[in-house]
């Protein structure tokens, strides 16, 4: 039985990933549907306050990019307030849910890193702090296209969690047994949960060990958290002219942490 225990490199991959794992994606897929859970997508409340938020700084109307999309949450009710909408993700299983919801709205199954969508947008939006889960390499790559597929004016909105998130997370180690199966495997498994702090580069990776009778699985989740400061630099040095920054957008909720801003830069 090999256990990748060890504190794994910044920004290390793993060979599985949560996301595209056939049956953990579907897990996810249910707790994005939970609407008073904040699991994997926040609650219906905090959603709305948000697309609140996105309207605000936007008009309808216009062509909005909606890079994380999951199973449409948010792009379906900006559809519903006159927004041509393109949703991207590479969650099959939340992909295929919003295809399934709604046929008016145009969703790409991709990972937006690599794959990045074509065309020219009015807004691009990331969503549940997923800007900070890239390598700082990653991001900048994300950003360029970012920049590039806005029109003049065109504003990025995305949320990033604050330097807060500390008070909020800390290095842990604990062993979970599921004699009936859960969250990570249908079958009984024995999940070992790391927590590791990397103060100097301002990021959390979090490694899981899943161990069932069939085999063994490695998964390493990275966050990021940024200062007003620091994230303005960021994005000025990525071409947006524009930086503008907002607390307490979603409201209270069961969220990894509130210590989170919602960033709007302009091009």
């Amino acid at each position: 039985m090999k256990i990748n225990a060890e504190r794994p490199s910044l920004y290390q991959h793993s060979a599985c990933n949560i996301w595209t794992d056939a049956y953990i994606q579907q897990q996810l897929l249910k707790e994005h549907l939970k609407t008073s859970s904040d699991g994997a997508s926040r609650n219906a409340e905090s959603i709305q306050k948000i697309v609140d938020f996105i309207s605000v700084h936007t008009c309808p109307a216009i062509s909005l990019l909606d890079l994380g999309c999951g199973p449409g949450l948010y792009a379906s009710r900006l559809k519903d307030r006159g927004y041509a909408v393109t949703g991207v993700d590479f969650n099959k299983a939340s992909v295929d849910y919003a295809r399934r919801e709604r046929t008016d709205i145009n969703y790409l199954l991709a990972d937006y890193i690599k794959d990045y969508p074509a065309g020219r947008f009015d807004a691009v939006l990331m969503i549940y702090c997923d800007f900070g889960t890239h390598s700082d390499n990653d991001r900048s790559r994300l950003l360029k296209n970012i920049c590039n597929s806005l029109d003049k004016g065109g504003k990025f909105i995305f949320d990033v969690f604050t330097p807060g998130l500390i008070r909020d997370k800390q290095e842990s180690r604990s062993w979970d047994y599921a004699p009936s199966g859960g969250f990570w495997s249908e079958d009984e498994y024995l999940l070992l949960s790391q927590t590791f702090h990397y103060p100097d580069a301002k990021a959390f990776g979090y490694q899981y060990n899943l161990v069932t009778e069939s085999g063994n699985k490695h998964f390493i989740i990275w966050e990021r958290y940024f200062s007003e400061e620091e994230i303005t630099t960021v994005l000025k040095l990525a071409g947006f002219s524009r930086v503008a920054v907002y607390k307490g957008v979603a409201g209270g909720n069961d969220f990894t942490s509130n210590s989170e801003m919602f960033v709007v830069a302009e091009k």
